[in-house]
């Protein structure tokens, strides 16, 4: 069993024999997700920290080229490419497609383990991305984000994000977001004269009614009524 920290590699063959070679024969050192179809791949791909593709060049009907396009919406992990014909076409086509390597079927294993190394070990680490989200929230919380729409904009997976930003501050990106918005809110209420609503649209909310109702869960007044100062609870952070 790879250790836990092992780089994630995703193997992408539609003939369940291969696939299940390759998964065995990289198991003892890489944490290995297998898929017969792009789909499958892009499923996996927005779910788990890949950091290398293995990809069959011939996906049922489908070219594993073709599928390239769609990946790099996803990741940028450095591919592999299998092919059971080496063509001047086909390197020409895998260097616009952006493929690292390609290897000759029937793979040999060594070559295979040789040039994954090379790939993994050469790929520039990404900026963490629970710092980039954390970042983003902090300074442009304004702009309307999601869970999703900051994995996809970060590229990883909506669950990695969510998990490792819990662990790292406490709370999801989406709370923290919440969170954000409303203590600017609160500033803006109290210490300039700008409408409720443009209060509410300064700090992301669209709608005045969900800015009224996040607002009112979150201090217990609504806005009106924390800048009037009915109470003076209002001047303590709930958060």
């Amino acid at each position: 069993m790879p250790a836990a920290s092992a780089p994630h590699i995703l193997v992408v063959d539609d003939e369940p024999p291969i696939r299940e070679a390759l998964t065995l024969a990289l198991a003892g050192s890489y944490v290995v997700h297998a898929a017969a179809t792009g789909d499958e791949a892009c499923r996996l791909l927005r779910n788990q920290p890949i950091a290398a593709i293995v990809l069959d060049a011939i996906l049922g009907d489908e070219h594993g080229l073709d599928l390239v396009e769609r990946v790099r919406t996803l990741s940028h992990a450095p591919i592999l490419l299998l092919t059971g014909h080496s063509t001047e076409e086909l390197a020409i086509r895998a260097l616009r497609a952006q493929v690292s390597e390609y290897l000759k079927k029937p793979v040999n294993l060594h070559a295979l383990r040789a040039a994954l190394v090379r790939l993994v070990q050469q790929a520039e680490p990404p900026p963490d991305p629970v710092a980039r989200a954390h970042r983003r929230l902090t300074e442009q919380f304004d702009l309307p984000y999601t869970t999703a729409t900051l994995a996809r904009e970060l590229r990883v997976s909506e669950r990695h994000l969510r998990r490792r930003f819990l662990e790292a501050y406490g709370k999801t990106p989406q709370r923290y977001l919440t969170e954000a918005r409303l203590k600017r809110a609160a500033e803006l209420l109290r210490r300039t004269a700008m409408g409720i609503e443009q209060v509410a649209t300064a700090v992301g909310y669209p709608s005045l009614k969900t800015f009224s109702r996040s607002f009112k869960r979150a201090f217990g007044l609504t806005p009106s009524e924390f800048r009037e100062g009915i109470g003076q609870r209002e001047s303590q952070d709930p958060f």
